[in-house]
């Protein structure tokens, strides 16, 4: 959360035009670090910040933007070889159970406090996207055929999970808390936790056809499945006058607005939303559109609502305001998307990176009143209903990183009316180079 304080530009790029792709990826070049355990990876932020992990959730997202630039020819030998490098550390940190967890430390070593379940779609998404940036380059036959089996191994073994573990046959959708938000806002039956995983299982079923080694079984496996959820998703999503963000975990309709109104948009399941899909989309850009500073909210803030977590102070989240503007060019309204790229400019610093949440002053301080020093926040956080049974030592490493951004949230307000957490992060960065692929798809 807490802005990169140091005067040390993070990288060398010859140009900070945030309308350059190459740009951002440079800016996300200095964020991919070696693994230890295997392949490479991007980490969230800079290691001396306030994420020095690698989250499944935003190395899916930054792997789709390499993806996009591979497909669009701007540097895809660099693109593909970091997505590679992600697949690589994916394969290597995945557990025996076909699981991908909320976050790693760069030797694979699982460092999730949340349950978040749905990081295994995540997983499943960036193998997929490695063999589609294989193929993309006509390099796919030529990759390691171990490499290639790997992939196969690990979408088998993440499949059955999700069809053992965490699909319920009974409501025909996956019941999860997702790792878009922390809190109980994401348990049940959820809009976007749902969506990931058809997305995933027909992005894994896509790429499995296109290897040379003989699938067919986990294919057919997959598509079974698939078809299960899919009908699920259909009745549940789209059947009510609104797309709700989720069903409780007893089953009560949840139709507040909330930024996972864009998952239909965000993983390409028009085929499956139809209209409802700009529904949901229009209302989310409606509702959570912040009327001081721009941008989208990722949920409107009623702090003394235990679901909705403020994090120093509600505000827009840039790479779901990226979202927007991604949603505008996909349809056609150029000139409203380029505002919402503008609005993200505007809070960029000197060196053009793109912090990852924004909150004012007085937002801060209503904040640490009535939520920091009264222990609210800590109770949110730390809500036993989302957190896995791990040692209190992770609880205190991520207390102290809170503080950490906490305080400098508060040496901000000191001379600025709008402050900024994390910057840069990569996925603010990914999706901005998104925004803009998509722009120049739409053009062309």
């Amino acid at each position: 959360m807490a802005e990169n304080t140091t005067d040390t530009t993070l990288h060398d790029s010859p140009t900070t035009a945030l309308d350059d792709p190459t740009f951002h990826l440079d800016v996300l070049d200095d964020l991919v670090y070696p693994a230890e355990c295997a392949g490479s990876v991007p980490l969230a932020s800079d290691p001396d910040d306030r994420y020095p992990y690698a989250y499944p959730r935003d190395i899916a997202c930054i792997t789709k933007a390499w993806l996009h630039a591979v497909e669009a020819d701007v540097r895809p030998g660099e693109c593909q070889e970091n997505i590679l490098g992600a697949a690589r550390f994916f394969l290597a940190a995945q557990d025996d159970r076909g699981r991908w967890r909320q976050r790693y430390a760069l030797d694979g070593t699982d460092k999730g406090i949340y349950q978040q379940e749905d990081n295994v779609g995540h997983g499943l998404h960036v193998l997929s996207h490695a063999v589609f940036a294989l193929d993309a380059t006509d390099s796919l036959e030529t990759a390691n055929p171990a490499f290639r089996q790997d992939i196969i191994d690990a979408t088998e073994r993440a499949v059955a999970h999700v069809q053992d573990e965490l699909f319920d046959p009974n409501a025909h959708l996956v019941e999860s808390t997702t790792s878009i938000h922390e809190g109980r806002i994401e348990s049940g039956y959820t809009l976007w936790v749902n969506c990931v995983f058809v997305a995933a299982l027909r992005g894994i079923e896509r790429a499995l056809s296109l290897l040379p080694e003989d699938s067919e079984t986990v294919e057919d496996h997959i598509a079974r499945f698939r078809s299960h959820l899919e009908g699920g998703v259909k009745r549940s999503f789209t059947s009510p006058a609104q797309v709700p963000r989720r069903y409780t975990p007893d089953g009560k309709l949840d139709v507040r607005p909330d930024v996972t109104l864009f998952a239909p948009f965000y993983f390409g399941l028009e085929d499956l939303f139809g209209d409802a899909l700009h529904e949901a989309a229009n209302r989310s850009a409606t509702a959570l559109e912040d009327p001081e500073i721009g941008g989208i909210q990722r949920f409107m803030g009623f702090y003394r609502d235990f679901d909705v977590h403020q994090h120093g102070g509600n505000g827009p989240w840039l790479q779901y305001t990226a979202w927007h503007a991604q949603y505008r060019f996909a349809n056609g309204e150029t000139d409203r998307g380029n505002d919402v790229l503008a609005t993200i400019a505007s809070y960029t610093n000197a060196e053009g990176h793109i912090p990852e949440h924004l909150t004012t002053r007085r937002r801060f301080e209503a904040f640490v009143e009535n939520e920091w020093s009264t222990g609210l926040d800590f109770e949110k956080e730390f809500d036993e209903d989302v957190l896995r049974d791990v040692s209190f030592d992770f609880v205190a490493e991520e207390l102290g990183h809170m503080q950490e951004a906490y305080s400098d949230l508060e040496t901000q307000t000191a001379d600025r009316d709008v402050v900024r957490f994390a910057m840069p992060l990569a996925w603010c960065h990914a999706e901005y180079l998104t925004a803009l692929l998509t722009r120049d798809a739409a053009e062309a």
